[in-house]
């Protein structure tokens, strides 16, 4: 008999979480009891983290994109005809990021910007594109990121905020950590080891995932009144988990604050800047002079995309799409 669909994302999920665990070796320590529900967390970020105004979203004619947009989307097995590219600018930032959407995905386009643009500005520094598809490849996957490049992508209508920051931490991890991740440093470890239990069950995955789980605490300690002390019954032990949370708000200060006036400070990544090369769709789109000007990208030796850098290149985290409720 052939496997039901559940069966077959039960199986996924289990594969994707075997290859989260390879990123690094499985924690040990207790779970708290109760865990961090970070669905309700949320839902309690929304009134407090609201997108500032979005000055400009301007729709690239239809030919062109930014490279990674298109390594991606032949990665994740859809064409680079079928992508939207939006040039959006924020009141607090006068720097646009370039988004990217497959014209299938059931995420709108008003609901990524808004969604990105949520989050606080020092967060959004650090991220350079946003891509969203109606799928991955892998089934049962909600977001993947590439630390290493600055690279958010989305699958279906994936809204969560808590989502959204733990993805962003991520990169955070990536860009603290000098030559590495910083949930691989000392520093990080001392805190660790000076804790008592894990946020939730997902962060006994490994350090980097355990690391991205306390930038959502930690941003939700500063940003929503009475922090976390002031969750509601059944109210997790935060005492337990206070050295890691707490050393990374000390970390990220005012990057994961809402500061009333702030503006961006755009963070490069070492090797990409903070846009990928703009390219061409493909052959058709070069045929009907919709990318004059622009290179078409084609396979190196190594069987990946020219004009993508070496940080582009790397696996990047996927994370399970069972952690995570799909908004409307």
């Amino acid at each position: 008999m052939a496997p039901s669909k559940s069966q077959l994302l039960t199986s996924a999920t289990a594969a994707l979480l075997a290859s989260q665990g390879a990123l690094g070796q499985q924690l040990t320590k207790p779970i708290l009891n109760p865990e961090y529900d970070l669905g309700a967390m949320s839902q309690a970020f929304l009134p407090h983290l609201i997108a500032p105004a979005a000055t400009s979203i301007n729709k690239w004619p239809w030919g062109k994109l930014p490279a990674f947009c298109k390594s991606e989307s032949i990665h994740e097995g859809f064409s680079a005809y079928d992508m939207e590219v939006y040039e959006v600018t924020f009141a607090d930032c006068s720097q646009p990021w370039y988004m990217c959407r497959h014209n299938g995905s059931t995420m709108s386009v008003g609901g990524m910007i808004n969604a990105f643009g949520s989050l606080p500005v020092g967060t959004r520094d650090f991220i350079r594109h946003i891509v969203v598809f109606p799928d991955f490849m892998t089934p049962g996957v909600a977001a993947h990121a590439k630390s290493g490049s600055g690279d958010l992508m989305f699958g279906h209508n994936y809204l969560d905020t808590s989502l959204w920051i733990h993805e962003s931490g991520h990169i955070f991890d990536r860009q603290h950590g000098g030559n590495g991740d910083y949930s691989a440093t000392s520093a990080w470890l001392n805190a660790y080891n000076s804790d008592s239990h894990l946020p939730t069950g997902y962060a006994n995955t490994n350090q980097a995932e355990n690391f991205a789980e306390h930038v959502i605490l930690a941003t939700y300690d500063n940003v929503v009144p009475g922090g976390l002390a002031g969750i509601p019954a059944p109210t997790p032990n935060r005492q337990a988990v206070q050295n890691q949370y707490t050393n990374v708000k000390n970390l990220l200060g005012n990057k994961i604050r809402k500061v009333t006036g702030a503006t961006c400070n755009r963070q490069p990544t070492p090797l990409i800047g903070i846009t990928s090369p703009v390219v061409c769709m493909g052959p058709d789109a070069l045929a009907q002079d919709a990318c004059v000007g622009t290179p078409n990208m084609k396979r190196d030796e190594n069987g990946h995309d020219a004009l993508i850098a070496a940080a582009e290149k790397e696996p990047g985290i996927y994370e399970p799409a069972s952690r995570w409720t799909e908004s409307a």
